[in-house]
């Protein structure tokens, strides 16, 4: 019993022993749990450091990824635009361009169909005309002469006829002016001529007659002209 009666109160607190482990045979002492302070603290500092790696990365970054995105996507697009615009408007000029031809060649085709008729048009009717004139040449006796001569007034007056109906050529215009006016010539001439042989005008006759020849060359003259259709 101690003097001082408070300290009998005292009781004495048993030390706790450090937690023990066999290990083979031997006693391993076992390290103290660390305190639950000491695990918060170091806790702390790890948050901390993810707290301030998401503060370290801006708010405008997100943004801005989108923004690239849009430029890229924009840009991409913008070039399908231009080559797809520029492809169109070749494949356009290209389109023109073929049109045009076609229609120039269309157009030659149908000057060259016009060309050949009114040329196929001189060649059958001046034939006529030519042979009926040679009849006429070589007639020797009146009924052979008289023949000849209306045989050739017809087939003139036919020539004149189909002419005018004729589609003309630009080019040949002034060739088919001419022998119109030949023709004319030829008509009024060949009349005479029949005239004067009816009547027994002989005045009358040879002057038709030489109405007639003049005509008979003018219409010649278009042949040379027409000769490069002819070939």
């Amino acid at each position: 019993m101690s003097i001082n009666p408070e300290v009998d109160e005292i009781v004495a607190l048993p030390i706790a022993a450090s937690p023990v482990a066999p290990t083979n045979g031997h006693v391993v002492e076992l390290m103290p749990e660390a305190p639950a302070s000491t695990i918060e603290a170091s806790a702390e500092p790890a948050a901390a450091a993810q707290s301030r790696a998401k503060r370290g990365r801006p708010g405008w970054l997100a943004s801005a990824a989108v923004g690239v995105v849009g430029l890229i996507a924009s840009g991409t697009l913008g070039y399908l635009v231009y080559s797809t615009t520029h492809q169109r408007d070749a494949a356009q000029r290209q389109l023109a361009s073929t049109q045009a031809t076609l229609t120039a060649a269309q157009k030659d085709a149908a000057e060259r169909k016009v060309t050949s008729g009114y040329v196929a048009l001189y060649v059958s009717d001046s034939g006529k005309v030519q042979w009926d004139y040679q009849n006429i040449v070589a007639c020797d006796n009146y009924s052979e002469c008289r023949t000849a001569a209306q045989q050739l007034l017809t087939d003139m007056q036919t020539f004149q006829s189909d002419r005018k109906s004729a589609t003309v050529p630009s080019d040949l215009a002034g060739v088919d002016a001419d022998l119109g006016d030949a023709l004319s010539a030829g008509i009024a001439g060949d009349q005479q001529f029949i005239s004067g042989m009816d009547t027994g005008d002989l005045p009358k006759f040879k002057e038709g007659g030489h109405k007639v020849d003049l005509a008979m060359l003018n219409i010649a003259k278009a042949q040379v002209t027409f000769g490069k259709y002819l070939a």
